[in-house]
């Protein structure tokens, strides 16, 4: 299964969405940007929300919705 197929269906799955740490731990994926770059090539609509930490500034990428077939 590619990196790409991996992600969507863990977005698919969590509607929470997904940040970088969650996707090095859980998908061992490490440039989640560009795979949400490439699923939004793709047809598939993914928000981009800047989320604080108490020590860091993260994105969390949720899927809206799934491209047309």
């Amino acid at each position: 299964m590619t990196q790409n197929a991996r992600l969507l269906n863990y977005l698919e799955q969590h509607p929470e969405g997904i940040t970088t740490l969650t996707a090095m731990e859980h998908l061992r994926i490490l440039r989640l940007s560009q795979r949400i770059i490439e699923l939004e090539r793709l047809g598939y609509h993914i928000s981009h929300t800047p989320e604080h930490t108490h020590n860091a500034r993260v994105v969390r990428y949720r899927l809206l919705k799934a491209a047309p077939l």
